[in-house]
């Protein structure tokens, strides 16, 4: 399996015959100048899951609707707040409500919810379990709203959490928000996430270009017995 970052909270994973691209946003460039998705990913044989957690359009760009004319076996899986905010349902989109599952010969995709709008995704292939949160993250803001406020903020997202704890024990990968803009306290979601369930591999969304603050959940990670994948740019991949 080989997981590609390619910009803000969206990321690749090729997967044996297949591969899924989430919450993509914009494209980035190869070391050879050509681009990532456009040129790279659009242009494999293999069949194409096209995630998308909400209609924000740092995660939701409908360009990946056109992706269709290009590829033919490209499959949509959306969250159904996609469709609510857009006014409409697309024929060969998967929409998904809340706990309501797709699954095919490739995988099983299970929606869980959010602490902003739209959804997460749950996904399995083969015997791994894989994560993306869209949105869903300890959303506190601690440092701007009464203290009341901010633990109400925590508390839907320890809900939700602890919703996902019910149905998973143990992640392979999980691609989950760590953004400095809340503060000292940025990364207490991603550090609840892994101390609650068990993850091999993290990696970062939502961190603008600011590497080295999350990065440094690094040392977080390693005490919850989770493998952080260090980031320095965009087009970055690892073999997990």
């Amino acid at each position: 399996m080989r997981v590609t970052y390619i910009f803000h909270s969206c990321y690749v994973v090729e997967c044996e015959g297949f591969s899924m691209i989430f919450d993509f946003y914009k494209d980035t460039k190869q070391t050879d100048g050509s681009m990532w998705v456009n040129d790279y990913l659009l242009n494999k044989k293999e069949d194409l899951y096209v995630f998308c957690s909400h209609s924000h359009p740092d995660h939701y760009n409908n360009e990946i609707l056109r992706w269709k004319e290009r590829k033919k076996n490209v499959h949509f899986i959306f969250s159904n707040e996609v469709a609510e905010s857009t006014g409409e349902k697309l024929a060969d989109v998967v929409y998904l409500d809340k706990c309501s599952i797709f699954e095919d010969e490739n995988l099983m995709v299970k929606a869980f919810g959010s602490t902003d709008i739209g959804g997460s995704f749950l996904i399995k292939v083969g015997e791994k379990y894989i994560f993306h949160a869209g949105d869903l993250n300890n959303w506190h803001w601690s440092e701007e709203v009464p203290s009341a406020e901010a633990l109400i903020y925590e508390n839907n997202y320890l809900c939700e959490l602890e919703l996902m704890a019910e149905e998973v024990e143990h992640l392979f990968l999980a691609m989950f928000p760590v953004d400095p803009r809340l503060g000292k306290n940025y990364m207490k979601g991603a550090e609840q996430f892994v101390s609650r369930i068990q993850t091999n591999y993290f990696l970062p969304m939502h961190f603008s270009e600011q590497y080295e603050s999350a990065n440094a959940f690094a040392d977080i990670a390693k005490t919850h017995n989770c493998k952080y994948l260090t980031l320095s740019h965009q087009g970055q991949s690892f073999k997990i």
